[in-house]
């Protein structure tokens, strides 16, 4: 594939990919929100409908109470004409007797016909029945109906003794209006709630009670609810919390919009329904929250189904509740979220839209942008082509004005730079293969010695030197041998090799080792002057045929001899100064037996025993003695080569930082 549609598919690739990812997850990001938004206004539908039902709960309690502050006020209003017609009468009250009604136009309470005519107009349908009785059981009721049974007393009655009992002589006002529980009102056989209220006397004693009865069904027919789901609400006015005879929290239902009379005869009890719901729990709940505050909204199961309950207290401990069905309110809730989904899918499919409009625009801009990218890039292809082939004479001459431009001008710097190095390069390939030439090719045969040796630089070219030949010298054939080490590496240290390895081999054959390296010292240290390099040296002459060693140090790390009869390794002695330092230094000649089957001579440089691992441990002279004690049987090459592999596995990875050379000679 051509660079041109790689480029455009990469840069396409990184214009697309993101923006696709981008894109998703925006989409799936945009419809994880709508859900939750939906969610959350369903949530929020749910809690405008609970305090929507709450505030309906609460004004029909307020209508209510309004209601009961206006008969209040009528039965106060009846108390207070009653007790200023007694007042004005000037007839005792009688001895305490057998209930009576009163009859005649001189009766005491006969002038509260217009009282009662008025209550009528004002309450309507609220208004069962007005009446007074007196303590003596003389009792005015209206409107006026018969049936009372013989045994029937009002002074009996629960609401005539809760009256008296709330009696406080020399209050104000007499007393104040009590509600009464329901209770069958004896004519009509009605349930009702009965109103009452104390008489005080011109003496300040109760001498009766005035009162008045509601129909209980009629409480919650005067009102409508003003409610857009009030054809599907449940309205009660619940008594006081009571319990079932089981134990289970329950409410008495005194009234709803659909009441029926539950009761046996005006004797016995009211027998009210009980509300409860399949929850006990959260039931139980509500009936403590009924208790403690005025309004609120639960939600709870009524008759099986999930439902709204919202309470109004009124007082008196009755309480308004509205029962409306969840079910009733999920269309409105679903059709939110609906609606929130539709919104949210609408987003994204525009949203989609766009992105392939932004693709396809993408994909010409990239298309475009590639071609006027690429076009330079092939004309350095070429002249890179170019210089492969060995042309260095080539040149970019294009002007692109961004960070291309950097590339255009390295390549021109680069191509007389690199020009430069390849020729430095073929140089020292050069000098490394003269190097070589130099060094020994293969170590000589002489009789009772084996010899090998080695030379490893750690650049292309090093400063270590060694060198073994054999020379006759006094008749005699005898073994030549020297190891150097100049100071630095690189050419700089061949060079100073190379001229010392010339000096060194320019003797005469009954010229001493000392003679021979006072000379070649002499004349170095003509050539390197003041630059400040020197060379240590290690040169030695073996005579088998005597067992013999003479040698010379020049700086250099003493010769390590190992002697089979003690299995151990000793130092030959000596001293003095590196090549190239003092041109008229004499220089010591030492003389050490070498005449035993199995010794090994290792002369070495320090780039053996200095050598370091990662850890920036030294390998050392101990280890060293120990890798050619492992070999000492073996020939001097194999002992060389065991010395290297230590060596290579202790230095692990790492790079070899100095130069490194080791000639072993072995007597046989």
């Amino acid at each position: 594939m051509r660079l041109r549609w790689k480029f455009f598919l990469i840069l396409l690739a990184f214009s697309l990919v993101p923006m696709v990812v981008v894109a998703d997850f925006n989409r799936n990001h945009v419809e994880r929100l709508g859900h939750a938004i939906a969610r959350e206004g369903q949530a929020l539908l749910v809690e405008i409908i609970k305090n929507e039902l709450r505030q309906t709960a609460e004004a029909y309690s307020l209508v209510l109470r309004r209601s009961k502050s206006a008969m209040d006020f009528s039965l106060a209003v009846l108390a207070t004409e009653a007790e200023r017609g007694l007042a004005a009468s000037a007839l005792p009250l009688s001895p305490p007797g057998p209930a009576r009604s009163l009859s005649g136009p001189d009766a005491r309470l006969i002038g509260l016909a217009p009282t009662f005519a008025l209550l009528k107009s004002e309450l309507g349908n609220l208004l069962l029945s007005a009446s007074v009785t007196l303590a003596d059981g003389a009792q005015v009721s209206f409107p006026g109906r018969g049936g009372y049974p013989p045994d029937y007393d009002p002074r009996q009655r629960p609401w005539y003794r809760a009256a008296q009992a709330a009696f406080v002589p020399g209050r104000p006002g007499g007393s104040v209006v009590i509600w009464n529980d329901p209770a069958v009102d004896v004519p009509t056989g009605v349930v009702a709630v009965t109103l009452s209220k104390a008489l005080a006397g011109p003496d300040g004693r109760c001498i009766g009670v005035a009162s008045l009865a509601v129909p209980l069904d009629r409480i919650l027919e005067e009102q409508e609810l003003a409610s857009q789901w009030a054809s599907s609400m449940r309205t009660f006015l619940v008594a006081p919390v009571g319990k079932a005879p089981n134990g289970v929290p329950s409410l008495f239902v005194w009234a709803q919009r659909t009441y029926e009379n539950h009761m046996a005869d005006w004797k016995s009890a009211v027998n009210f329904e009980r509300l409860s719901s399949d929850d006990p729990a959260g039931f139980a709940a509500l009936l403590q929250t009924m208790e403690r505050e005025r309004s609120g909204v639960a939600e709870l199961p009524y008759k099986g189904e999930d439902a709204f309950w919202a309470f109004a207290r009124m007082g008196s401990g009755a309480s308004f509740l509205v029962i409306v069905p969840k079910t009733t309110l999920a269309p409105l809730a679903q059709e939110a979220g609906r609606e929130i989904l539709e919104a949210t899918n609408g987003i994204v499919r525009l949203s989609g839209v766009a992105m392939v409009v932004v693709v396809c625009v993408v994909m010409g801009v990239a298309f475009l942008s590639t071609r006027i990218f690429v076009r330079p890039l092939l004309g350095m292809i070429e002249a890179w082509k170019r210089l492969g082939g060995g042309d260095f004479s080539v040149r970019l001459s294009t002007k692109v004005g961004d960070e291309r431009q950097s590339l255009v001008d390295a390549f021109n710097e680069t191509v007389p730079i690199l020009a430069d190095h390849v020729r430095l390069q073929r140089s020292l390939e050069l000098a490394q293969e003269v190097q070589r030439n130099l060094l020994p090719a293969a170590p000589p045969s002489l009789a009772g010695l084996d010899v090998a040796g080695v030379g490893v630089s750690c650049d292309e070219t090093g400063g270590d030197y060694f060198d073994y030949r054999v020379v006759v010298r006094e008749g005699e054939r005898c073994l030549d041998a020297a190891v150097g080490d100049v100071t630095g590496h690189g050419v700089p240290s061949a060079l100073l090799m190379a001229t010392a390895r010339a000096l060194l081999l320019a003797t005469e054959d009954n010229e001493t080792p000392a003679a021979r390296v006072s000379r070649a010292n002499r004349l170095l240290c003509r050539d390197v002057g003041d630059s400040g390099r020197f060379m240590t040296l290690l040169a030695m002459e073996i005579r088998p045929e005597i067992g013999q060693a003479r040698y010379v140090r020049a700086g250099h790390d003493p010769a390590l001899l190992y002697d089979p009869r003690c299995a151990a390794f000793t130092e030959w002695p000596g001293h003095g100064l590196p090549l190239g330092i003092i041109p008229d230094y004499a220089y010591e000649e030492n003389t050490m037996p070498f005449d035993q089957p199995g010794m090994v001579l290792a002369l070495g440089t320090d780039g053996i025993w200095e050598s370091r691992n990662p850890a920036g441990e030294m390998y050392g002279k101990t280890r060293f003695q120990a890798a050619v004690r492992g070999a000492v049987k073996e020939p001097a090459a194999a002992i060389v080569a065991a010395v290297l592999a230590d060596l290579a596995a202790f230095r692990g990875g790492g790079r070899q930082e100095d130069d490194v050379t080791l000639v072993v000679i072995k007597k046989v």
